[in-house]
């Protein structure tokens, strides 16, 4: 094994990741993924306290609407509310009692909870025998008495519910098939009632505008996000002009419900981020309209919170991996580390250089290039990197998993093709109509542009992804001829399917990426891997959970298939209990280190050397 190299059991030993930062007075509480319990636990710290886990020893807190969302809510008398993983109820800390209704199995889901007064607003998520899925906005009674009062039950999707700091009104969030929540939202108020709501008025948004984030200030204004001028920027209720505007989108898309990107100090200053090359800033905006920045190391921050007079965030950088901080607004820094995720960072880090280069139709695309740390003889192979999504980004932070190649003298490119989020409307919609071909056309020019400039040797290139990556790796490896190995991480390679047979959430997702249908079915299979994958020559590894209900595992059976019908070197592993997003450790592991000597062995005889791959 290389001298220093990260073995796998290093990059999956940081004992939790970090989300859904709240506050509750001086107290935070977040939630803590731990891979090496296979479960996700709501934690509670307090100023001078260790912190404490709310979530019962052997149980999880998630909820599975849609891609899940924030899985716990706080009241303002400290009470805590939790969603229980295996049935998916609501049940309170404090008294031990479940607040929802007990439902067959995992048929109705809830999430996105905020407690006002004697009532719970929830997004109740309602899979019904006949097969239809309801989304609504519901009501229910913290004490867990009467029924749930459904408040919005005319869109496909709601979110985001939030109500007035004097418990008089709430604010929410729907969209409707075929749109995303990116491509266009409708946000509504309206007066809260003893038997529910009155009728509701709409604020802002439409099918072109996306409208997220509801917040409102202490003294009753409404804040949220809109890129109604291309870009998702700060505005009040009732203003034409941003409240804070930039060519910078200052929020992200809704893949989970209870995303944060500000929040309001009672003094009526505002924390936002916003995002410039790939870049997250963090700052605060004065009522005068001044703007200042928080001078920090961090490069990403999620959940920013106030607590008193600082900011609370799960902050993260190129050499800082993520952990629950505390900022002072006026002297920037570090911060005080409230929890770090246990990270130890290797001695030698690759710092990304973010890169933007040009691409077909005239265009550019954008990237983040990570050098070997090791020693190379002549130009190193080239992981291409390609997020899930695809509308989504990446951002260059400390991960393990980056540095587990580069530690191997591999380069390592993040792409943020022509779709990712975090760059502008425009250059999301760029992608419209043109998934699987824009995207991997991205992906060749960036590995082209590397060797070009002799930072990666051309005849070394991996092409690899999980999701919406996974698809583009496998467009890359069916239609073009560049790469000399892929891997396919529950990528997506039949795009009709995927659209029949996936959940709801993203069940018209394809409408704006490839075409609406019936209409469009032949360009489905046109474009669809699978069609093509007796083009399929370089060897090719598939990871797979067996569990998965985003993208099923007979997707990767149909590659696999052919590929040993034709005797193309390849490897297929199924991770029996593994969903979408890998939960266990050992799985992790295995699949990671599977991917490494796969590519060692493949690359071997594609150029003069290759990493090594055997030791762990």
């Amino acid at each position: 094994m290389t001298a220093g190299a990260l073995s796998a059991a290093d990059v999956f030993a940081p004992a939790r990741a970090f989300n859904w930062l709240r506050a509750d007075g001086d107290a935070l509480l977040w939630t803590e993924t731990r891979p090496a319990q296979a479960r996700t636990v709501v934690v509670r710290w307090e100023p001078g306290a260790e912190p404490v886990d709310l979530t019962p020893p052997g149980r999880s807190s998630s909820n599975i609407v849609g891609y899940g969302g924030i899985p716990y809510g706080v009241a303002p008398d400290g009470e805590v509310l939790l969603c229980d993983s295996e049935d998916q109820r609501v049940h309170s800390v404090r008294r031990g009692v479940a607040v929802t209704p007990a439902a067959p199995g995992k048929s109705v889901r809830w999430s996105d909870f905020v407690v006002s007064g004697e009532h719970v607003y929830a997004v109740r998520e309602q899979h019904h025998d006949d097969g239809r899925i309801a989304n609504e906005l519901v009501r229910v009674r913290l004490d867990g008495a009467g029924d749930p009062v459904v408040l919005d039950g005319g869109h496909d999707f709601v979110g985001s519910p939030r109500v007035s700091p004097d418990g008089a009104r709430i604010a929410w969030i729907t969209w409707d098939h075929p749109q995303m929540p990116w491509d266009g939202t409708q946000l509504w108020t309206a007066d809260v009632t003893p038997g529910g709501i009155a009728p509701a008025a709409l604020v802002a948004g439409s099918t072109g505008e996306s409208v997220l984030e509801p917040t409102w200030a202490p003294d009753g204004e409404l804040l949220f996000l809109s890129d109604r001028t291309g870009w998702w920027n700060v505005y009040q209720d009732g203003a034409a002009e941003p409240v804070v505007g930039m060519e910078s989108d200052m929020g992200g898309p809704v893949w989970f419900l209870g995303l944060r990107s500000l929040d309001v100090f009672a003094d009526g200053r505002l924390v936002v981020k916003w995002t410039i090359d790939g870049v997250e800033h963090l700052g605060v905006r004065h009522p005068d309209g001044r703007l200042d920045e928080i001078a920090t190391p961090y490069t990403q921050f999620v959940s920013p919170t106030v607590v008193g007079d600082r900011i609370a965030v799960i902050a993260a950088g190129y050499r800082h991996a993520p952990a629950v901080v505390l900022l002072d607004p006026a002297t920037g820094g570090t911060g005080e580390v409230v929890r770090d995720n246990g990270t130890v960072a290797p001695e030698t880090v690759a710092v990304p250089e973010a890169i933007t280069y040009p691409t077909t139709d005239g265009a550019v695309a954008h990237a983040f290039w990570y050098p070997p740390t090791v020693p190379v003889d002549g130009p190193p192979p080239l992981i291409v990197n390609c997020h899930g999504g695809p509308t989504g980004h990446v951002v260059p932070v400390l991960d393990l998993r980056q540095q587990y190649w580069t530690s191997r003298g591999y380069g390592y490119l993040e792409l943020n093709f022509r779709g990712s989020s975090g760059y502008g409307r425009a250059y999301r919609e760029a992608l419209e109509g043109t998934w699987g071909v824009v995207d991997v056309d991205d992906a060749v020019a960036g590995a082209e542009y590397l060797v070009a400039k002799g930072l990666a040797d051309g005849s070394r290139l991996v092409v690899r992804g999980l999701s919406g990556g996974g698809w583009l790796t496998l467009c890359a490896m069916a239609f073009r001829d560049v790469f000399a190995a892929g891997g396919s991480m529950n990528g997506v390679a039949d795009a009709y399917k995927m659209a029949t047979d996936t959940h709801k959430f993203e069940s018209r997702y394809l409408d704006s990426l490839i075409g609406p249908l019936p209409e469009a079915k032949e360009l489905y299979a046109e474009r669809s891997p699978v069609t093509a994958a007796e083009h399929i020559t370089a060897p090719l590894i598939l990871l797979q959970g067996e569990a998965d209900h985003v993208v099923p595992a007979d997707q990767a059976e149909a590659i696999a298939v052919v590929l040993r019908e034709r005797g193309v070197e390849h490897e297929h592993h199924v991770y029996a209990g593994e969903g979408h997003l890998f939960a266990k450790a050992e799985n992790l592991v295995h699949a990671l280190e599977a991917e490494r000597d796969f590519y060692a062995r493949v690359l071997a005889a594609a150029g003069s050397s290759a990493p090594e791959g055997g030791a762990r």
